[in-house]
This record gives structure tokens, C-alpha cells and sequence, in this order.
């Protein structure tokens, strides 16, 4: 018989033969994916020595554009990665720019701990221990793969790795002429080479920074969001990390995956265009996502199926977490504590976490911004302080100060509890450092020390002045990119 010519309809036998076929398909499909969740188990982390550590950071990074997290940005290797591991959906940084944030995420230490309090002017100290420093104890090879001018190795956060590739556009012998920060595939190359030569167990840390401020992803991901640029830096570092995660397949152990951000990007929420202002879900809630690729010792058949883990988690708790998974002695000293029972439960104890914001302090004499998140309440103290619900008002658009005083109270006492100390005078910077972290759009200076503020002091009243600032930053970052 001959076939029905194009645009003829089906006759009606063939109709019901074609749509018995698909209607198998279908119940083929469906039975192999029942087969697949009854014979997986939920994710869960044991204690073993014997594993690999990869750590990555991207840099600003909102949780809420990930697929994973229901954002619309192309991340189909963090969505694969969070669909076979542990995603966290109430992870929070402490700090809201990138060198006192990642100083908590290497020490497991909050800001006022390990004294880094801004990008510039604050070094961690070399008596500091990190989690590079404590692998390496423990007959790791440690290696960091940096793409950001602020972790540069001058700044601390290179003590421990036998390797820290923060060659961030370095010309010539001079070390003090370097660009701001480079790709991330050319991070991650580096970083695959040097984990492909080793032979035994090794830490990894990689650090990307592209949606970073000025976004600018290369041209075909910029094409796919013309009018989302940050979307197209996003989706791209996604792409680049793709080739770091699908070697860990070929690695003889195990690898302990661990994703998370410094913080997230304002992108106009609460007026404020970039990060480092404030400490609003935009730029203090973070992904993370703990996975683990099996090594060769496995068939490659995904055997574990994902687990989302609502429970607050902070950044403090990576290093216990790392050091738990690794099976070695823990450090009481940490403030944080481990994940692995929460990622086998499911669940966990709500412990209160701190954050802060010091930038606008210390460069401007604005007021500082410091504050605590306790179950789902969060608690902003300002001159013009701030309570937020976050289960019912995520977006915190409902001040709840004067209705909940004695929610309040609690947290102002657990805020006490922290016995925060105010950051110390920075040092003064390089002419090169300063054009280097201005280049990034970030302040410099030293504003004179106060006793006390008001709230003609608060950032929320002062947040024009600083859209203003960052435009022109912006037109000066476009003018020299044109150049």
C-alpha cells in the first residue's frame, strides 16, 4: 500500500495502531522509571577516608535562577549534579561580598572570627587554619583554581594548597599588574589537568567568578539572553564546568562534590543593582548542592536519587561537613556543624545563623549592617532595624519590627549571643590593588570610626546615592571596555 501523501490524515486504523504505540512507549518509559526509584536509594553520604574533595564556588550567584531551583537560566550539570545529591533550598552565606565570604567557606568560621571583613584591606592570617590546610595534614594534595582578582594569593587564602592558580591575567614579572579576573574555562583547564595527574587522594578548590559584575557572557550565550545578560554568564559557567564534573567518572575513588556561591546579585530587588550594600534573600540566600560521583570503581548507572533538604544550612557548616564525610576528627572549636546526618534525614535542628554586611561601613561611615536568621525569621539590625517572616514573605517586603517585638527581643538576644566585634581599621591598599578592585566595581578607603548612628545613617536612605554610584562605575567599565 502506498504511503498517505503529506498532510493526508492517518486512516483510522492506522490512527488507533500509532497511538497503541506511543500509549507502550509511555508505559515502558514509566515502568523503567519505577524500576529506577524502587531499586536507588535516597542520597546519602557515609564516612570514607579514602575519597576526593571538590569544592566549587561561583561566584555571585543567586540560588533562585539555577534549574534546580526552579530559575530560568541553562544549569543542565548543576541540575544533574542536584538531582542525584542533596540540593538545600535555606542555605545562607555570612557576608555579602566575595573575599569574607569565601574566608568562612575555607575556615568554617564567621567573619568576626577570622577577621575578614571586605574585599579590601582585610588578609586572612597564616595562623588561620582553612580546610586546605587541614587536608593537607591528612596526606591530601590540595589544589586551588582561582578566577577573581579578590582571592588573589596575596590577600591569605592560599595558605595550604600545594598549588593556588590564581594567575588572573598576569602579564610579564610584574605581579602587581593583573586583570581582574579571567573565564571560567580557564579556570577549570588548569584545574582538570592538574587533578588528572594525580595519583592519589586530592582536594580541589575552583573558584569561577563570570556573573560577576559587568556581565558580559561570551557571544552565543549572550545571544540566548540578550536582555538577561547575568542569565547568559550563569548558563555559560554552567557549560564550562560541565568538562570538571564529567571527568570525576574517570577518578579511581569516589569524589565528594560540594557547589554553593559567596552570595548572590541584587539585580534591582530592594534597589539595589549588584551586592555588598545589603543582606536581602537576593544576595545572602545561596545555592548548594552536595553530590558525589562514584569513581570507576562504578557501573556509571546513577544509583542514588536526589534529596531536597529544607532545613537552614550556612556556610560555616562546610568544613565539618568535608572533614564528617572524610571520617576524620572533628573541631569543636567550629561554630558550624556537619550535614551528613541532615542529608540522611532529611532534616535537621534549626540553628541560627549570623550574617553581616561592613562595606558601606568601612568605606563610607554608613551605618553597619549586621544580623541574624533563626528557623524562618530574619532579623536585620539597623538604625532602622528589620524582622522578616521569610516562610510567608521570602521577598521581604513586609517589615514585621513593630508587630512582632517579642519575636524581636529573641532575636536581638541571639544576635548578642554572637558577641560580634566590630571590624578593625583596614590596612591601606596598593595603588594597583585599589585599581584592580575598583575595576570590579568595589570601594576603597577608610571612613572614620563611630559610636553611633542614625537613621539618616541607614543604607535604606542612602541606597540612590549608591544606584548612583554604581552607574557611573558602569559607564566606566563600558568606556574602557570600548577602548
Amino acid at each position: 500500500m502506498a504511503s498517505a501523501p503529506t498532510g493526508t490524515p492517518l486512516p483510522p486504523s492506522r490512527r488507533g495502531f500509532s497511538g497503541l504505540i506511543v500509549a507502550l512507549v509511555a508505559l515502558i518509559v514509566l515502568i523503567a522509571a519505577g524500576w529506577w526509584w524502587t531499586r536507588s536509594s535516597a542520597f546519602r553520604l557515609d564516612h570514607r577516608a579514602d575519597r576526593n574533595v571538590l569544592l566549587v564556588s561561583i561566584d555571585t550567584l543567586r540560588a533562585d535562577v539555577l534549574g534546580a531551583y526552579g530559575g530560568r537560566a541553562l544549569t543542565p550539570n548543576l541540575d544533574r549534579l542536584a538531582a542525584a545529591g542533596a540540593r538545600f533550598t535555606f542555605a545562607h552565606s555570612h557576608a555579602v561580598v566575595t573575599r569574607a565570604s569565601h574566608a568562612s567557606m575555607l575556615t568554617g568560621r564567621y567573619p568576626y572570627e577570622h577577621g575578614v571583613r571586605d574585599n579590601t584591606g582585610y588578609r586572612l592570617s597564616p595562623n588561620e587554619p582553612t580546610i586546605a590546610t587541614r587536608l593537607k595534614a591528612l596526606g591530601f594534595a590540595t589544589g586551588g583554581f582561582i578566577g577573581g582578582f579578590p582571592l588573589d594569593r596575596r590577600f591569605g587564602l592560599a595558605s595550604g594548597f600545594d598549588i593556588y592558580d590564581d594567575y588572573v591575567g598576569e602579564i610579564g614579572s610584574q605581579v602587581d599588574f593583573v586583570l581582574p579576573d579571567r573565564r571560567a574555562d580557564e579556570v577549570v583547564r588548569p584545574a582538570l589537568t592538574w587533578i588528572q595527574q594525580q595519583s592519589g587522594k586530592w582536594f580541589a578548590f575552583v573558584h569561577c567568578y563570570d556573573p560577576h559584575a559587568p556581565y558580559r557572557p561570551p557571544a552565543e550565550w549572550l545571544a540566548r539572553f540578550p536582555n538577561q545578560p547575568y542569565l547568559g554568564e550563569v548558563s555559560w559557567t554552567d557549560f564550562a564546568l560541565g568538562p570538571l564534573f564529567d571527568a570525576l567518572a574517570s577518578q579511581p575513588r569516589p569524589t565528594l562534590v560540594i557547589v554553593t556561591a559567596d552570595h548572590g546579585e541584587g539585580l534591582g530587588d530592594h534597589g539595589e543593582l549588584t551586592h555588598s550594600l545589603f543582606a536581602y534573600e537576593s544576595t545572602l540566600h545561596i545555592p548548594l548542592i552536595v553530590a558525589q560521583s562514584a569513581g570507576t570503581a562504578a557501573s556509571g548507572v546513577p544509583t542514588t536519587r536526589g534529596v531536597v533538604i529544607d532545613t537552614p544550612v550556612r556556610h560555616v557548616d562546610l568544613v565539618p561537613t568535608i572533614l564528617d564525610a572524610l571520617a576524620a576528627p572533628a573541631d569543636s572549636s567550629l561554630p558550624g556543624a556537619s550535614l551528613l546526618d541532615v542529608i540522611a534525614s532529611g532534616h535537621g535542628s534549626d540553628r541560627p545563623g549570623y550574617f553581616e554586611a561592613m562595606t558601606a561601613n568601612l568605606t563610607r561611615g554608613w551605618a553597619p549592617l549586621r544580623g541574624v536568621i533563626a528557623g524562618r525569621d530574619k532579623y536585620i539590625d539597623l538604625p532602622i532595624p528589620e524582622l522578616y517572616d521569610l516562610g510567608t514573605d521570602p521577598k521581604e517586603q513586609r517589615n514585621a519590627f513593630a508587630a512582632r517585638t517579642d519575636r524581636v527581643q529573641v532575636l536581638s538576644n541571639i544576635l548578642k549571643s554572637f558577641d560580634v566585634a566590630m571590624p578593625g581599621r583596614p590596612r591601606d591598599e596598593t595603588t594597583a590593588v585599589i585599581e584592580r578592585m575598583r575595576s570590579l566595581g568595589y570601594t576603597s578607603g577608610a571612613a572614620p570610626v563611630r559610636e553611633r548612628y542614625t537613621e539618616d545613617d541607614d543604607p535604606k536612605r542612602l541606597v540612590d546615592l549608591e544606584q548612583a554610584m554604581h552607574q557611573a562605575w558602569a559607564d566606566r567599565a563600558t568606556a574602557e571596555a570600548a577602548s
